[in-house]
């Protein structure tokens, strides 16, 4: 009996291994494009309430912003603007009433704005949150009065 060795095997084991290393080296690159862009972190899910309060002891009106439910936020990455008959004006977080002092704009807690006397101007007013670049609320508080 004659034993004879033949290299047909060898050609498709080869193939396969190529056809292998083509489909690993090319998901590595399409993973790594992917996974190389930034991703902003997702909005957070709060309920925020505006309006305009009643005429206080100096004739002016106050802009109150309260926070209904859902995430607490950083009180230095949220950014308030107040937009009054065309001038906007971003609020200082200072007028953030934090009960519990820990810089974080929690349930509950207002932030009043001493707007002056806004009577028959528009109201406009834009919450965001810088940190994931969102805006969490925007609303016309007042429509301006056209007598």
């Amino acid at each position: 009996m004659k034993i004879r060795k033949s290299n047909e095997a060898v050609s498709e084991i080869v193939g396969t291994v190529l056809l292998l290393a083509m489909t690993v080296s090319l998901f590595s690159l399409v993973s790594l494009t992917v996974l190389s862009y930034p991703f902003n972190p997702s909005a957070p899910s709060v309920n925020l309430v505006g309006y305009i309060g009643e005429t206080n002891s100096t004739g002016g009106s106050d802009i109150i912003f309260e926070h209904y439910g859902g995430e607490s936020l950083d009180a230095t990455l949220t950014k308030v603007m107040v937009n009054i008959q065309g001038v906007s004006v971003d609020v200082n977080i200072s007028y953030l009433n934090d009960s519990n002092s820990n810089g974080m704009w929690d349930l509950g807690e207002r932030l009043v704005y001493p707007a002056g006397n806004v009577t028959g101007e528009q109201v406009k007013v834009t919450v965001v949150d810088t940190k994931s670049n969102s805006i969490i609320m925007s609303a016309v508080l007042q429509v301006e009065d056209m007598l």
